[in-house]
């Protein structure tokens, strides 16, 4: 989008820091890089976003007990709840700068908030520079699919545009044994296996013949709940993947009616697709946040990239709980250039060899998530077999 920076001129501000945050990014994730003299740090960076939000957002100025130019460290940072995205704009630009606007998953119309994003561009740079580094692990190229229902043409969805993003820059083909000449759509329908009438078996055993055909892994995106109507619909039956498959899951374990053991969903989808647990990676995100995490080597530890800090404090006071102990997750994004960079969240975590480990909702949270919209598929049904279990959530 072109910026009249005469009608915002404080937007020029803004642009100066996405340029700053994506060669921070770039450089913290190249083992080769050397850091000029004036190369940003995080909190170098974080404070003059952090600054930025202060001049340009009245809510971000009330919630600091301190003025602008005082703010000398993160721990200066006012720690906002979620909920702020529900209850108003956040956001520090005018509303027609808006790139996308991406709505969160709540139980009800009602309790959805909204992140608006003006450069969706630099959301996008980010995801990418830490998918290679994590879930593609260095591949380049491979077929990418989702267990998600087809993305609309109006960005809504933060996870349905990081799966967007993520088909489109490794996999960037048509689906079709003979791609030259065809152009890649975001919005293929053979992409996107969770349409309305239920789950594209067909569609996925079409794609990872491609994948054998093409001699390339085959990348599934899902939700929780969408791998486990995956697994509901195939039951017990294989599909023959290639063996550098990989499965991205995201949406957590628990949502309003049912509860999954995630074990025994994840033993089950490597049997059935024939892979090993290590190439089931855990993804956690949110709408509110710009950036993600993705399961490190350790299996059930999260790692933020170098532009993301979280840690756990507790729900009283927002102070920082002890090493080791529970506490709700606070993120400080740098990505959140242009809403709020200092969030906290109803999510509990633990803190945990150098990441975190999720622990679920917190006592009395809403329900949310984007597993939601998959719950009502399958709550009612009685999986097959030893490998999955349900249970009421009390």
């Amino acid at each position: 989008m072109v910026v009249d920076y005469d009608k915002a001129p404080a937007l020029r501000r803004s642009d100066a820091l996405h340029e700053r945050l994506l060669a921070f990014a770039t450089d913290a994730l190249n083992p080769r890089a050397v850091p000029g003299p004036d190369a940003d740090s995080f909190e170098s960076l974080a404070l003059d976003i952090a600054r930025y939000q202060f001049d340009l957002s009245p809510g971000f100025a009330r919630a600091t007990s301190r003025s602008s130019s005082s703010l000398e460290s993160v721990d200066d940072f006012p720690l906002i709840p979620t909920d702020a995205f529900r209850l108003t704009r956040v956001a520090v630009h005018p509303s027609e700068f808006d790139e996308a606007i991406f709505q969160t998953s709540g139980t009800t119309a009602q309790e959805s908030g909204f992140h608006p994003v003006r450069v969706l561009s630099t959301k996008k740079r980010l995801a990418i520079l830490q998918a290679q580094n994590t879930l593609f692990s260095g591949r380049d190229r491979g077929v990418v699919v989702a267990l998600a229902p087809p993305i609309e043409t109006r960005n809504s969805s933060s996870l349905g545009d990081l799966m967007a993003c993520l088909m489109e820059r490794f996999d960037g083909r048509a689906l079709s044994p003979e791609p030259e000449g065809v152009a890649f759509r975001r919005h293929d329908p053979l992409r996107w296996l969770f349409p309305t009438h239920g789950v594209d078996i067909e569609g996925l055993r079409r794609a990872a013949r491609l994948a054998l055909h093409r001699s390339e892994p085959l990348f599934i995106l899902s939700t929780s709940f969408a791998l486990m109507a995956t697994l509901e619909a195939l039951d017990g039956a294989p599909i023959k993947t290639p063996s550098r498959t990989v499965i991205m899951l995201t949406g957590g374990f628990k949502g309003r009616a049912t509860s999954l053991n995630e074990q025994e969903l994840r033993a089950a989808a490597a049997q059935a697709f024939g892979i090993t647990d290590a190439n089931i990676i855990g993804e956690y995100g949110m709408t509110e946040l710009t950036s993600q995490l993705f399961e490190g080597p350790q299996k059930g530890i999260y790692l933020a990239p170098p532009w993301l800090r979280v840690r756990a404090v507790r729900g009283s006071d927002y102070q920082p709980v002890a090493q080791g102990e529970p506490g709700l997750a606070h993120f400080i994004d740098l990505g959140n250039i242009d809403s709020c960079l200092s969030i906290v969240t109803q999510d509990m975590v633990r803190e945990r060899d150098g990441g975190i480990e999720l622990l679920g909702r917190a006592k009395h949270a809403d329900a949310r998530g984007c597993s939601l919209p998959f719950e009502g598929l399958i709550a009612l049904k009685q999986p097959r077999g030893p490998a999955l279990s349900s249970r009421k959530r009390r």
